[in-house]
């Protein structure tokens, strides 16, 4: 009888443990799509930043313009990964 309860029990804790490993894979998925558009954009900004620094204009023109390319093409990346479809299925 026990045994029975046993076997019983069991696929539910896997159903739990592959609920659990969904969510954990879900969780790192959007989080590593938000580091990979913060260093798309940081790395725009930086060189909108070193260009600025040798051009030598009063106003950071190439920062404001980098930046917004980053910001634009790290939105396009995080889409393009969202909208993909689930391959796991």
């Amino acid at each position: 009888m026990e045994n029975e309860n046993q076997s019983a029990n069991q696929p539910k804790k896997k159903k739990s443990d592959s609920q659990g490993r969904s969510g954990l894979n879900d969780y790192l998925k959007y989080a590593g799509m938000g580091f990979q558009m913060l260093a798309i954009i940081g790395i725009f900004a930086w060189v909108g930043i070193r260009l600025d620094e040798r051009s030598s204009r009063e106003t950071p023109l190439f920062t404001a313009i980098l930046s917004l390319l980053g910001v634009i093409i790290g939105i396009y990346t995080a889409l393009k990964d969202f909208i993909r479809p689930n391959d796991d299925s």
